[in-house]
């Protein structure tokens, strides 16, 4: 059985919020548009060093999960890959939320994530209203 948050990731593929792979997540952290990045339990460790140090650096959540390359790649209908880009607030926050349950490091990062998401909703709002 996968975990619950599989179904929210491909979810936010299908409403292109998702990045997929390591070229694509390294841009879209150096253009600012990553909000959380998720590594894959399998992934190489020279490939969770990198992204760890690229996250940090331009202050981004990273969470590793327990999901293989292959279980990732296959929820999102696409080839196995070790990294993906969450590039929306409310999807990272829904994901991390499901991911709290099972793992230390997204119980950690849910109250900043959850934050960020309620003011992206109330700017949402605001500008309606004009």
């Amino acid at each position: 059985m996968s975990s619950p948050y599989i179904s929210l990731l491909g979810l936010a593929r299908r409403a292109g919020k998702v990045e997929i792979g390591d070229e694509a997540t390294k841009s879209a952290c150096s253009h600012g548009l990553a909000r959380t990045i998720l590594i894959a339990g399998d992934a190489s460790d020279r490939t969770r060093e990198a992204f760890e140090f690229i996250a940090e650096s331009a202050n981004i959540p990273h969470i590793s999960v327990a999901e293989t390359r292959e279980e990732i790649g296959n929820a999102l209908g696409k080839r196995p890959c070790a990294v993906v880009a969450i590039c929306d607030t409310g999807f990272s926050a829904a994901i991390i939320k499901k991911l709290a349950a099972e793992n230390e490091a997204a119980k950690a990062i849910l109250p900043t994530l959850e934050k960020k998401a309620d003011r992206a909703v109330s700017r949402k709002k605001a500008k309606s209203k004009k």
